[in-house]
């Protein structure tokens, strides 16, 4: 009977660590990016992931704007991300992620007054961080996303997720308020042309 207590509570104990962990990960995060930890913070990115994820933000947002059948819908999804590359070359770097992540605001896109929601990694207080935990979505076992700016609108939330690649968490996507993924496609319409 001991013996099964024992085993209960290990396994309870790992679950524990492991629900926490893209917490603790998201933190070390936090604080490579206050450090400005350029290091650091691409051993936490992976920016193949990254540029994947802003790719299909970026281009869905074009695509809700044009007028072309389902058909042509991939055609023109393939040429997008041709188009897209020098928009991607600036957001997929070390320093954008520090922008990003410090602020909510890219410095090269940053026109005056348009401010975006503070963002804050630093989780603050205690309810704070219960409020994140509750709002996270589990992707499966290996993914979670977690929103860093929970009292914000849906449409005005920053979201990261993470993914577990071996014993780290990595961060693989940044899901972008509605108004910065309308700016950046601007910006790569005016690029293409």
């Amino acid at each position: 009977m001991r013996w099964t207590f024992r085993i209960s509570f290990m396994l309870l104990l790992a679950w524990a660590i492991f629900v926490v962990s893209p917490f603790v990960a998201l933190y070390d995060l936090s604080k490579a990016v206050q450090a400005k930890d350029v290091a650091r913070i691409t051993e936490r990115v992976n920016f193949n992931a990254l540029r994947a994820s802003l790719a299909r933000q970026i281009l869905g947002e074009y695509l809700k704007t044009q007028d072309i059948s389902e058909r042509d819908r991939q055609l023109v999804a393939q040429a997008g991300a041709t188009t897209l590359n020098p928009v991607l070359e600036e957001l997929v770097t070390p320093q954008a992620v520090i922008d990003l992540l410090e602020d909510g605001q890219l410095q090269q896109i940053q026109r005056e007054g348009a401010g975006g929601p503070a963002i804050s990694l630093n989780p603050g207080s205690l309810q704070n961080v219960w409020r994140i935990f509750i709002l996270s979505e589990a992707q499966g076992f290996r993914a979670i996303t977690i929103p860093l700016t929970p009292d914000e609108p849906k449409d005005q939330q920053f979201k990261v997720t993470l993914r577990l690649s071996g014993t780290t968490w990595r961060l693989t996507g940044i899901d972008l308020p509605s108004a910065l993924r309308e700016e950046l496609t601007k910006r790569a319409s005016a690029a293409s042309k």
